[in-house]
This record gives structure tokens, sequence and C-alpha cells, in this order.
């Protein structure tokens, strides 16, 4: 069985202490190797690079985004029927 990972990319925001974590897209590990499925396109930093981290992703529940332990805690909404109708649900 391979590993999964989520891939993610911090964006600095002005005004804000921490970054704000971006999900790239998924990264699977097996007999050794990296395989890499980018669903975005990460922009460079104002260096002009781009730096992307792996995380492990326990996706349990077969959704398509979220899931697993993400650096920034468990961002997912609980559904449209928590979200009021002008709320972001994010």
């Amino acid at each position: 069985m391979s590993k999964r990972f989520s891939v993610v990319q911090a964006k600095e925001v002005p005004g804000r202490e921490k970054p704000v974590w971006l999900r790239h897209g998924v990264a699977f590990e097996k007999d050794g190797k990296i395989s890499v499925k980018l669903e975005t396109l990460p922009l460079p930093n104002k260096e002009g690079e781009v730096w992307l981290k792996l995380f492990d992703d326990e996706k349990k529940d077969g959704g398509d985004s979220g899931g697993g332990q993400a650096p920034w805690g468990d961002q997912r909404s609980g559904g449209s029927e928590d979200v009021a109708d002008d709320a972001i649900p994010f």
C-alpha cells in the first residue's frame, strides 16, 4: 500500500502573523519513490521561489479535499447546512 501526503504551500498575508496554508495537491510514496499530482499552480514568493511541503494525509472518508492531519488544523466545513448563506465556509 502506498503512503499519501497533502502537498501544501505557506502564503504570507500582510497584516497576519501566521501564513495561510494552501493545498495544491497530493503525493504518493510507493516502493521508495514519490509521485506528485498538483491540482493547482503554486505561485512564487517575493524571492521568486516556490516551496512546497508534504504532510501526512490520513484521509479516511474518501472525500475529495481536506482531511488528514493538516499543519493548520482541520478547516473543513461540517457541510452546507452548517454555513449561513452569506458566510464563507473556510
